[in-house]
């Protein structure tokens, strides 16, 4: 009488140890890519907080006048800012002259990480101004 053990062949075992490594390997490249993902976007979100601050400055420091500006927030993230008068369009049908504003281009880029993987984030707005007219007029 042949007695039938029961347990597993060393083939079954190995099968079950290599779809488990697969398994594991491939949640350890999701989890990887999911903390990349929230540090890129903690990066960007600071980036925002820091642009909101240096654009609600623009018309004071600097000045709203023409220009190019930059300087640093911090030891990671860097700023350029680009000042220009606005040019409507000729078909507006507005008499620029007369107009009671005058109108600046504003593009504001902030720069974080080390080369080469250098991150940039750009940030663009109108801001308006009363135009310095002649006194003598």
């Amino acid at each position: 009488m042949t007695r039938h053990q029961g347990g597993f062949t060393l083939l079954e075992v190995l099968v079950a140890f290599v779809i488990f490594a697969l398994v594991f390997a491939t949640t350890l490249q999701i989890l990887s890519g999911s903390l990349r993902n929230v540090k890129r976007s903690a990066e960007y979100t600071q980036a925002a907080l820091w642009a909101q601050s240096r654009l609600d400055a623009v018309g004071i420091d600097p000045p709203l006048e023409s220009g190019q500006y930059q300087g640093e927030f911090d030891d990671d993230y860097s700023w350029e800012l680009e000042i220009v008068p606005y040019e409507f369009n000729d078909d507006s049908g507005l008499i620029l002259d007369e107009f009671p504003i005058d109108l600046f281009y504003v593009e504001l880029r902030v720069n974080w990480g080390q080369e080469p993987r250098r991150l940039q984030a750009v940030f663009k707005t109108l801001r308006t101004a009363v135009p310095q007219r002649d006194s003598r007029t």
